[in-house]
């Protein structure tokens, strides 16, 4: 699932390259829905002109001039695709805009797959930005801030990360990424977290975000990801310890394990248990 740095690409190049654009027409796939539904989403955004992109947690936002808004969200396997209308056909294309303005035409694609995302009209974010807690790259988020939303949910630190309501934006491969340099075990209990495991992590986080962002996003084996021009993303040349089979720093074998329904990767050596 594209996490804060595949989402943060998507978005900001959207906003660089869509920016200004009216919506002249769309369609929408047979079967697939918009919420709150079709009819609906078609009226309030075609013929409207597209004033900015910006992104809350891992939902893309398209705010239009009549001051509505389209939440993206990608789930596991969706895409946002700009293309010429001359450019090839593309795969599972759920909703299709046009976009025009004085310098030509685009195509901007919605892909999904497996249907997971969802393609939403707002007329507010309020409800959004609410739903969600703060991203480790906000710089407003203090050490203490950090270790207080962690311990407020009794479990292991590993699914505290992935609990959005909690820290938003940070996904599996981050999170095992983050817990390896910070030397924490993914199954460490939140109550036993320490205040100098939260500096280190809440740093941690930081580097691995901030480099996945420099790298364009992490693109998989199943090659799902890929930014708005059909690129994949270069992150996956620089996981620390994700899908490793030894450890960088120890050489030790790599545990992998399921915790909270997701796959881990681990140093048993290097991130010990309390």
């Amino acid at each position: 699932m594209p996490e804060l740095p595949e989402v943060y690409t998507i978005a900001t190049d959207l906003n660089s390259y869509i920016k200004d654009y009216v919506i002249t027409d769309l369609r929408i796939a047979r079967g697939y829905i918009a919420l709150p539904d079709n009819d609906t989403f078609i009226k309030e955004v075609k013929n409207q002109k597209i004033e900015k992109v910006s992104r809350i947690a891992k939902n893309i936002l398209i705010h239009l001039e009549n001051k509505k808004i389209i939440q993206i969200h990608l789930g596991m396997t969706g895409r946002m695709l700009l293309r010429s209308p001359k450019q090839q056909a593309d795969k599972w294309v759920r909703i299709l805009f046009k976009l025009e303005n004085k310098l030509g035409t685009k195509i901007l694609k919605f892909c999904d797959m497996r249907t997971f995302g969802k393609v939403v009209l707002l007329k507010t974010t309020s409800t959004l930005k609410n739903k969600y807690g703060p991203e480790p790259v906000d710089e407003n988020l203090n050490t203490e801030r950090f270790l207080e939303i962690l311990k407020s949910k009794k479990t292991t630190i590993k699914n505290a990360l992935l609990t959005q309501e909690l820290i938003s934006g940070v996904g599996n491969i981050y999170a095992t990424d983050a817990l390896f340099i910070a030397k924490i075990h993914p199954e460490t209990l939140t109550k036993n977290l320490s205040y100098d495991d939260a500096i280190n992590l809440l740093k941690s986080l930081r580097k691995v975000l901030n480099e996945g962002i420099k790298n364009r996003g992490s693109t998989l084996s199943d090659k799902m990801y890929v930014d708005i021009f059909g690129r994949e993303g270069k992150h996956q040349n620089f996981f620390r310890i994700y899908s490793k089979n030894f450890c960088p720093t120890c050489k030790s074998k790599v545990v992998y394990k399921t915790i909270n329904g997701r796959g881990t990767y681990f140093c048993p050596s290097c991130q010990k248990k309390k």
